[in-house]
């Protein structure tokens, strides 16, 4: 039981960190890797699933962020990265304050539900541009809001502003799966070597 545990912890902090680094890539240098973000936009509507790996459609499109969880664990100074660790606290703030909130969960749960289109590669930016509505019509609702840091060429983009915020979306449903399986930052502490390893094994 433990080691499955610790196994979708390490699954869901891997995709964590590869949503909020896809956010840096866009908001700096407007880069949209459609198979990177796939897996990340499909965990948004999987509402009722039990099963951590089908969530990402399969623990190998999660190979990016596994790899930069890795690197944020056990890495050098020079292989930790500042910002992508900034979204990863202030991800955690946000939600705390919309567990205060059950009517955001309850529209969310809803219009992710009766969305229909189907999830592919060629339709992501149009998933993009549902899931940003989404996002700016309920949790930009919460303070403190997340901002962004970036090239404001990038930043101003409806392509990569809907993109960003969708992934934000993604990040924040990322890391509620995580603290369901039992995550928390103490648990990073006493285990980081052993969610390193299945960062790599996985």
């Amino acid at each position: 039981m433990f080691k499955q545990e610790l196994k979708n912890e390490t699954i869901s902090l891997g995709a964590i960190y590869q949503a909020c680094n896809e956010i840096k890539k866009i908001a700096w240098q407007g880069e949209i890797n459609i198979s990177i973000i796939e897996p990340l936009i499909n965990s948004v509507y999987q509402t009722t699933s039990n099963d951590i790996e089908d969530i990402y459609i399969s623990i190998n499109r999660l190979n990016t962020g596994l790899d930069f969880l890795r690197r944020q664990l056990v890495g050098d100074a020079f292989s930790k990265d500042a910002e992508v660790t900034r979204y990863f606290e202030a991800i955690g703030i946000l939600i705390k304050n919309m567990n205060k909130k059950e009517d955001i969960f309850i529209r969310l749960r809803k219009e992710l539900s009766e969305q229909t289109m189907p999830i592919q590669e060629d339709n992501l930016n149009e998933h993009a541009l549902f899931l940003s509505d989404l996002y700016l019509n309920t949790i930009s609702t919460v303070e403190p809001r997340i901002i962004v840091n970036g090239d404001n060429k990038y930043l101003t983009n409806t392509k990569n502003a809907a993109m960003i915020r969708s992934l934000l979306l993604c990040a924040i449903r990322s890391y509620i799966l995580w603290q369901q399986s039992g995550g928390s930052k103490f648990r990073i502490f006493l285990f980081k070597k052993q969610i390193a390893k299945l960062a790599v094994t996985l």
